[in-house]
């Protein structure tokens, strides 16, 4: 009860913050001048921008994903990874952590719905997300340097993409180490990590060292495998990545702003170091991170926060559809106990969602 009250208690407290943060962003700028600038934004505008987010985060996204499991010898209807994907998106949405928050989710989704094993349907997401955020990183650093290259950025920013950089640079080196070029003696990377925290001393970490390790050999096994696989999954990274910049790009451009592919990159650099604060659905964060950008780039704060409200509205809208997903699966797999290898938050949605649920269908 006391670990659930420290959970409560530091997801409350950063909502407070978020909340803060929000309402100090928007107490810079007028109402009037944020509409005014909302108002050159049109319909099609908008059922552009949304469709393009929709094919970068669910289609290509998806895409990607099933290539990786199907290297791994997991056959899977593409609808299926798509309403994984789609829900796993959601969960990491409206939980504190915005890329990686509903990872296992979709990961346990899959394993509930083809042949692939627990071990082996995580180790596609661990590669999955391991590709993208590397083609992610690349597209900040690329936006940093634009940053860096015209403009005098303030020394806090500087230093927090500094150890940004350097944090991420360590672990993608780790990763690369101990997963693609590590001996046969040699500890793996999730194993290494384990022992040098001394999570392994934990009961539960303990009773699950054997089936990490097995995710471990399944990531090992893409990386060292079939090229062809390695370099699709790796091109629909890097296509995603660029599909990002151009959402943000055309948001700019029907704003009134054409920024062109490099500052969108630099806007795109610091909304990405946004969401890596522990906030649900980066609220407030995402606010000032767009603010500071657009004031930096001379286009005005009023432009910032439309295009902020205007982002995440077409969010809230994947959002949606993630929510309708979990739905479906809920319905589709009312019937089935809950494995013990069930995430504790989508047990709870399963709970939540199964209340919508006719008693005549249960």
């Amino acid at each position: 009860m006391a670990n659930k009250g420290k959970k409560l208690f530091l997801f409350l407290a950063s909502l407070v913050l978020g909340f803060f943060l929000f309402v100090s962003a928007f107490q810079q700028v007028g109402v009037s001048e944020i509409m005014e600038t909302l108002s050159t934004f049109s319909r099609e505008a908008l059922v552009v921008v949304c469709f393009l987010n929709f094919f970068a985060v669910f289609i290509i996204g998806s895409l990607r994903w099933q290539m990786i499991l199907r290297s791994q010898g997991c056959r899977i209807k593409f609808f299926k990874v798509l309403r994984a994907k789609m829900a796993g998106f959601t969960v990491s949405y409206i939980t504190p952590s915005v890329l990686v928050g509903g990872e296992p989710v979709r990961a346990y989704m899959i394993k509930e719905e083809s042949n692939c094993s627990w071990e082996r349907s995580l180790a596609s997401v661990v590669v999955d997300q391991a590709i993208f955020l590397a083609a992610l990183f690349l597209s900040v650093l690329i936006g940093f340097a634009y940053l860096l290259e015209h403009f005098s950025l303030p020394q806090e920013v500087l230093y927090s993409f500094m150890a940004v950089f350097f944090f991420s640079c360590s672990i993608f080196y780790l990763f690369y180490k101990k997963i693609i070029t590590k001996g046969e003696d040699e500890q793996a990377f999730f194993t290494f990590l384990i022992h040098r925290i001394n999570l392994d001393r934990i009961k539960f970490v303990k009773s699950k060292m054997k089936s990490i390790q097995e995710t471990e050999l399944d990531v090992e096994r893409f990386f060292k495998g079939d090229k062809k696989y390695f370099l699709l999954v790796v091109s629909l990274g890097l296509l995603e990545a660029f599909c990002y910049l151009l959402v943000v790009s055309l948001i700019c451009f029907y704003l009134g702003v054409n920024l062109g592919i490099f500052r969108s990159a630099g806007i795109f650099s610091l909304v990405t170091l946004a969401n890596l604060v522990p906030i649900p659905g980066s609220l407030g964060s995402f606010e000032v991170a767009l603010t500071f950008a657009f004031y930096l780039l001379g286009i005005g704060k009023d432009a910032g926060l439309a295009f902020s409200l205007i982002f995440r509205f077409i969010n809230i809208m994947l959002c949606l559809v993630g929510f309708f997903a979990i739905l479906h699966f809920t319905i589709i797999t009312m019937k089935h106990r809950v494995s013990f290898e069930t995430p504790p938050i989508f047990a709870k949605l399963h709970r939540f969602f199964i209340n919508f649920v006719p008693k005549d269908w249960r």
